[in-house]
């Protein structure tokens, strides 16, 4: 933020508060001066925020005798109220005019609606800090840190509310996002029909980065998280940017998270939102990571047609080794190095190969000796052959393409587990959903969407 005060007054602010300091204070050491400047600048945060509000409330808050109500009607001008205000600079009490309609019986301060300020205490500035904290810490951590540095006393049970609030604030945000997404779509399909109209309001454009590489990552998993009545799953995606390291193979630059509560329906919708907002359309390729999991192809199909579906190749490993421990006996040195062998040998085909080889090393042990073995080969083949057309490793590796989910992985842990999976944390539904809101967009380095989403609507 540009600075508001002149380069003169600066001066003579300086100076005034070298010669109180001097006059009135005598400091023995750094700690005794570190404290002495603090008191000096919580005492002026709390001066300059007195001084600055005074001729914007009080009589410059009256809007005439009257003013529009939402019902249609006219709110009249009853009185000036007071109210307390406390920000991180300071708290204060201010009078504000109200207005009240005797057609649907409410009231309303015009004033404080400009403010972006509700019935707390508490002023846009001050939740957007509580929020980058508690989104960051638990409410107990944020609120103790908020604290021992000095920057604004509040309780955790005051926290989590704002949370609720801004969080809440947050989902309708990008629900409207989303609406503007999906508007878009119907108007491109209607295009392609050749129907004149749609119907319903223009749609507006997201604003979109610009292009950064030739390449867009899109993935998603899900992990779970104590919620309500027990353990239920939390979606997660990402998009990300590729850079390439010295042999070519694209590596992790930059990344923006989703995260919800959710079904998959709705959550493709957010995750295509995200990757609009990083102008997916504007990349020569597009790829979609995500384990084998049908939903997950679903939300690729639906939303990523044209990108490239890669079977997460660490995924697919575990289960080649889960197979290995059923068809080869563990117990015995011998058989498990005869297992571990054929999985090595199946996981190097497939990077040199693809799906077929492994598919035919399958199909040559249909016949195994027990039924557990014939099952556990009957769903291996299955899931390969659902996932064969996304497991062309070797063109993969030659275009320096990722074929692990690694990324969106690490994601579900820094959103989800970090932070809501700590010892004995349990959490509502609404809650859950609130701190996944605020904690993805601290994530996104996008604390001016928290700052606006800390002003009352």
């Amino acid at each position: 933020m540009a600075s508001t005060i002149s380069t003169e007054a600066r001066a003579l602010l300086h100076a005034a508060v070298k010669d109180i300091v001097r006059t009135h204070t005598d400091a023995h050491d750094l700690a005794e001066a570190e404290g002495i400047a603090e008191e000096v600048r919580q005492i002026a945060s709390q001066a300059a925020l007195d001084a600055s509000l005074a001729p914007l409330t009080g009589a410059a808050t009256y809007e005439g005798a009257r003013v529009p109500c939402k019902c249609g009607r006219k709110m009249k001008f009853v009185e000036y109220r007071e109210r307390w205000v406390k920000s991180d600079l300071g708290e204060c009490r201010i009078s504000r005019a109200y207005y009240y309609c005797s057609g649907c019986r409410s009231g309303r301060h015009p004033w404080d609606e400009r403010q972006g300020l509700n019935e707390r205490i508490w002023s846009p500035r001050a939740k957007s800090i509580t929020c980058q904290a508690t989104g960051r810490l638990t409410y107990a951590e944020g609120t103790g840190l908020l604290a021992s540095l000095g920057v604004l006393e509040i309780e955790e049970s005051s926290a989590e509310d704002i949370v609720l609030e801004v969080g809440g604030r947050l989902r309708s945000y990008e629900q409207d996002q989303r609406k503007k997404v999906k508007n878009r779509s119907l108007q491109r399909l209607a295009d392609r029909l050749q129907i004149e109209d749609v119907g319903g309001e223009p749609t507006p454009s997201i604003a979109s980065r610009p292009v950064d590489g030739k390449r867009l990552y899109m993935a998603t998993d899900a992990t779970t998280a104590h919620i309500d009545d027990g353990w239920h799953n939390v979606q997660c995606g990402m998009v990300f940017t590729v850079g390439a390291d010295a042999e070519g193979r694209d590596t992790l630059r930059e990344r923006a998270y989703a995260a919800a509560r959710t079904d998959m329906e709705t959550f493709g919708w957010q995750l295509r939102t995200l990757a609009e907002e990083w102008g997916v359309s504007g990349y020569e390729e597009r790829v979609f990571l995500g384990d084998g999991a049908p939903c997950n192809w679903n939300v690729a199909t639906t939303h990523f047609p044209d990108a490239v579906q890669i079977l997460d190749y660490y995924h697919l490993s575990e289960h080649l080794w889960g197979l290995g421990r059923a068809l080869y006996r563990q117990e015995e040195a011998a058989e498990k190095a005869r297992g571990d062998r054929w999985v090595g040998e199946r996981l190097n085909s497939l990077k040199a190969a693809g799906a077929r080889p492994l598919l035919r090393a399958l199909r040559r042990r249909q016949n195994a000796a027990n039924s557990d073995q014939r099952e556990a080969l009957r769903k291996m083949i299955g899931y390969v052959t659902n996932n064969a057309g996304r497991m062309d490793y070797p063109r993969y590796l030659a275009a320096g393409m990722m074929i692990g989910s690694g990324p969106v992985e690490a994601a579900c842990k820094v959103i989800v587990c970090s932070r809501m999976k700590q010892s004995g944390m349990r959490w509502s539904d609404r809650g859950a959903d609130a701190i996944l809101a605020v904690r993805t967009t601290l994530l996104n380095n996008d604390t001016a969407r928290i700052g606006h989403c800390a002003r009352a609507a």
